[in-house]
């Protein structure tokens, strides 16, 4: 893998001060970007919530031009014209971050169905409003849901609300309303915000035990789009194609 950072694209090896945070404890934050084939999708809606815990934890930004050097890493990995994932990582040391930018092939499959675990620890902190880089809670909920035969993991607070799952954010259909769930413990999700654009969101509470009153649930993130969810553990959900494929089109840019 060819990755850009600080001036220069390099090969595999990433060098990093082992004093600092970011090493020593994944002290930073990170976006995860669709690259559609052609363009890094809503690439700003990612720099302005990547921005926004930049300067709550007061962290010096290099100001680099993100859109050119996105393009430029595509290039070099030989992924112009094909579906990929980028992820730019902004690791902290010494209140500054300098940007690393990788690029690798996404399969992106716009049939996929979710089905959903419940995460079987419950873990709650101001953190999870930012896409931090230590995220190990997270990818121990997704690897258990895999391991379990699910797609993901569905987190809750200690009340039993409905937070989101470990990689999206998510939406629940009752009648004509969508609903997200209502805490101040998720990630605010730009797919979501671009959702909201086009359907009508309501914002409340989303109890596990009553997950089965809804007719359709929804998930949503940078690569998939807008993703219908079969099943939340041994709750059953029909799922609905029409409108997830409208949005995963605005999510992905495809149109």
């Amino acid at each position: 893998m060819i990755y850009y950072r600080n001036g220069k694209f390099v090969e595999d090896l990433v060098d990093m001060d082992l004093s600092q945070p970011a090493f020593r404890t994944g002290y930073g934050f990170f976006e995860t970007i669709a690259w559609n084939g052609r363009k890094a999708c809503h690439l700003d809606l990612h720099l302005k919530r990547a921005r926004v815990s930049l300067k709550e934890f007061s962290v010096f930004e290099e100001s680099i031009d993100y859109e050119k050097i996105i393009s430029e890493v595509i290039e070099a990995n030989a992924l112009t014209g094909r579906f990929a994932r980028v992820n730019i990582f902004f690791p902290v040391e010494k209140s500054k971050t300098f940007p690393i930018i990788t690029a690798v092939l996404f399969e992106h499959d716009p049939e996929r169905i979710w089905s959903l675990m419940v995460a079987k620890d419950i873990f709650l902190t101001g953190l999870m409003r930012h896409k931090t880089m230590n995220r190990m809670d997270y990818l121990y909920a997704w690897q258990t849901a895999h391991e379990s035969g699910f797609d993901d993991a569905v987190l809750t607070d200690f009340e039993g609300r409905v937070l989101e799952s470990s990689v999206a954010s998510l939406l629940f259909k009752k009648g004509d309303m969508y609903i997200e769930p209502q805490t101040y413990y998720k990630l605010p999700g730009t797919s979501q915000e671009i959702a909201a654009k086009h359907l009508k969101i309501e914002s409340k509470p989303v109890l596990l035990e009553s997950v089965h009153e809804f007719d359709y649930v929804f998930a949503l993130n940078t690569l998939g789009g807008m993703i219908p969810v079969s099943a939340i553990g041994d709750v059953v959900f029909d799922t609905e194609h029409e409108t997830s494929r409208k949005i995963s089109d605005i999510i992905l840019e495809l149109n």
